[in-house]
């Protein structure tokens, strides 16, 4: 372990982030109407999109390989998981989400407090108390238990599994076409993938290029981002180099004082809980590793919120923007969501 770096390990970091292999992603032609839907692509089983017509029942393969049909637009929706909670309220109203994970009402890692505190959806815990809700769809992530998606689907509500575990931002834009499909909400969905997507554009626009690559280090608690992470991919937009994927490691994993002295990282980036970012980097600094880096010689150590250093899910541009600013100066009005 490395001292200074236990102060910030969100209960669900883990399963955050562990990043999976990176998709190159196709489409299918659109659909009449103009609207953009998510189809069978990727180079990756477990990120493989497949949808049918904009007609009812609408039907989807998730990520099971399982056939979820949706009869009709569902009007009571479950989220068994952080980032599904935040695709939902990033396109739904709000009455319409009856169950969200417990992490909604955690300041520490939702972006969707707010929504929750104010309208009290019943916490998705067990599959007795969600299905007392009476819902008419269920969304789990792709690494929930299979005894939850079971119960659930032995009563024939519609329970879609979805992938999680975003390793690109590509991912992430698609998937907010395939919640809209399943939610009936095609129209906000390719709006919100539009403005998710202009925002990235123009922040890699916006980064010089043919100069330096800054050589970034991620830290989340005694964690760091190597390749195949969300965090590798945003890196990677910005222009930098991620020295965690350089230095070899895959996904999400401990970091050591040993790694740090070797990499040597220009720029750190930490996340912290709400209102303890400068606790968090008094904390950082306290590490010899951390404090004989160039990052912290040069005033580089950026510590961001828990909410914005973990996204995983539309809010991810948030991370992105914050970066690009530390990284590059502020981002023209076109970058921003």
């Amino acid at each position: 372990m490395i001292s200074g770096l236990k102060s910030f390990v969100p209960p669900l970091a883990l399963a955050m982030l562990v990043g999976s292999m990176a998709a190159g992603v196709q489409r299918l032609a659109s659909p009449p109407g103009g609207l953009q839907l998510p189809a069978l692509v990727t180079n990756h089983p477990d990120f493989a999109i497949r949808t049918g017509g904009l007609e009812y029942p609408r039907k989807s393969y998730d990520s099971d390989d399982f056939l979820v049909k949706i009869k009709r637009p569902p009007q009571r929706i479950v989220s068994q998981f952080y980032s599904i909670d935040e695709f939902l309220y990033s396109l739904l109203p709000p009455q319409r989400v009856v169950a969200v994970s417990a992490s909604a009402y955690q300041p520490t890692v939702s972006n969707i407090t707010a929504y929750a505190e104010k309208y009290h959806p019943v916490i998705a815990s067990d599959p007795e108390r969600v299905l007392r809700l009476k819902p008419d769809l269920i969304l789990v992530s792709s690494t929930a238990r299979s005894d939850f998606t079971s119960l659930t689907r032995s009563t024939g509500v519609p329970t879609y599994r979805m992938f999680t575990s975003f390793s690109t931002l590509e991912q992430v834009a698609e998937t907010i076409g395939l919640v809209g499909y399943l939610t009936g909400t095609e129209e906000a969905a390719q709006a919100e993938e539009r403005q998710f997507r202009a925002t990235v554009d123009a922040v890699k626009a916006a980064c010089p290029a043919g100069k330096h690559k800054p050589r970034i280090l991620g830290l989340g608690g005694t964690y760091t981002y190597g390749s195949e992470t969300l965090f590798n991919d945003i890196v990677s937009t910005l222009g930098g180099i991620n020295v965690g994927a350089q230095g070899g490691l895959k996904g999400y994993d401990e970091v050591n004082s040993e790694m740090i002295v070797k990499w040597d990282p220009e720029w750190i980036f930490a996340g912290a809980n709400p209102g303890e970012t400068e606790q968090t980097k008094a904390r950082l600094l306290a590490n010899p590793a951390i404090a004989h880096t160039q990052a912290a010689r040069d005033h580089h150590i950026v510590v961001l919120e828990g909410p914005v250093f973990f996204a995983d899910s539309p809010y991810a541009t948030s991370l992105l923007k914050a970066m690009a600013n530390a990284l590059y100066g502020e981002p023209d009005e076109g970058a921003k969501r």
